[in-house]
């Protein structure tokens, strides 16, 4: 595998939450991102200190913003943050979280 390959592949969850973040932005007004709580997969309950035992207890992330308002981004999505299209996939899913 070459370098750059294996970047892309390790590029990381706060990265791919910032290019989520900035695709919303180009289609909606947000503020300022401020941070991403953990979403709990089997309860829907959002949190920033608790411990992980693996990412597939993550089933999201809810995106806050300075202004206090948030998105809620499912892990799936960000797998998708690449594509072309991910606005149609996932941008109205995304978007009707908008609190």
């Amino acid at each position: 595998m070459d370098e750059q390959a294996s970047a892309a592949q390790a590029t990381g969850i706060e990265a791919k939450i910032l290019k989520v973040v900035s695709i919303l932005k180009q289609h909606h007004s947000f503020a300022k991102y401020e941070l991403a709580f953990h979403l709990d997969r089997y309860q829907g309950d959002a949190f920033y200190d608790r411990v992980l035992e693996s990412i597939e207890d993550v089933g999201g992330f809810r995106v806050r913003f300075v202004d206090k308002s948030s998105v809620d981004i499912p892990i799936e999505a960000l797998h998708d943050c690449d594509r072309s299209d991910f606005y149609e996939k996932w941008g109205e899913k995304i978007m009707a979280t908008k609190r």
